[in-house]
């Protein structure tokens, strides 16, 4: 499968990079924009689940303090803090893999092909739940996917030098679920790549790109937005993800 390789950032504007992935993965699925394995980062921002608000999962001062951007994604899941340390990563592409609406293979089949990745660099990487990768019993990757009219979106935020320290200032984690894993603080549950592998953040990126390249068959080749792209993206922007009830209200 021909694959479009996206390297376009919005290192300081979250909202606007949530509202370009929503604009490919429309497009993709109306056959008007092809195959996307996209890489990006934000310099300092929370990104919400899409049912979350910011009050029930953030410690409101410590990120105004901060000066973080919060910003809310199309699908579900937990709360994430974002910076230059990570590689975030989505894949959208109509349902080439006959997944339909199993969401357990979804997970296995896109999680499985970094988790072969890593094994060919010497890296023994495991995904316990559904959607988490870890090292060394801690996690160092959390997904998140949505299916629509047969497209698939797959999207992933690695922590590989990340500040573990804003991390864990900057998001709530309720007592309970830091012991149903065992363990007293976020800053025991997570780590950093880098720290148990030596891996960096080139390194970690090209690992991404070979293992989908192997398992999938991924040919990429190098583009950039396509202009109906970024004016879908600018009116998603402008009538969803940068207005408030978006980012503050509960979605349904």
């Amino acid at each position: 499968m021909k694959v479009r390789l996206l390297l376009r950032e919005f290192l300081d504007d979250p909202r606007r990079s949530l509202a370009t992935e929503e604009a490919i993965f429309r497009l993709v699925s109306e056959g008007r924009s092809p195959p996307t394995l996209w890489l990006w980062r934000h310099s300092g921002a929370v990104i919400l689940g899409r049912f979350q608000v910011p009050e029930e999962e953030l410690n409101m001062d410590y990120v105004k303090e901060r000066g973080l951007i919060i910003a809310k994604r199309l699908t579900g899941g937990g709360a994430i803090y974002q910076d230059l340390g990570n590689i975030i990563y989505s894949i959208i592409m109509k349902d080439a893999l006959e997944i339909g609406l199993d969401f357990i293979m979804m997970y296995r089949i896109f999680i499985g092909a970094f988790l072969n990745s890593l094994k060919n660099k010497g890296v023994i990487a495991e995904s316990p739940g559904l959607n988490d990768v870890t090292v060394n019993g801690k996690k160092v990757m959390g997904t998140a996917a949505t299916i629509s009219k047969s497209t698939i979106l797959f999207h992933a935020t690695m922590l590989v030098e990340s500040d573990l320290r804003t991390l864990a200032s900057a998001l709530k984690v309720p007592r309970e679920k830091l012991q149903d894993k065992g363990v007293e603080s976020v800053m025991h549950r997570v780590t950093n790549l880098y720290d148990e592998t030596g891996m960096g953040i080139l390194e970690a990126t090209y690992a991404v790109i070979d293992g989908y390249s192997q398992q999938l068959g991924f040919e990429y080749y190098r583009d950039e937005l396509t202009e109906e792209e970024k004016e879908l993206s600018n009116k998603l922007y402008n009538e969803k993800y940068n207005t408030k009830e978006w980012i503050f209200e509960r979605q349904i």
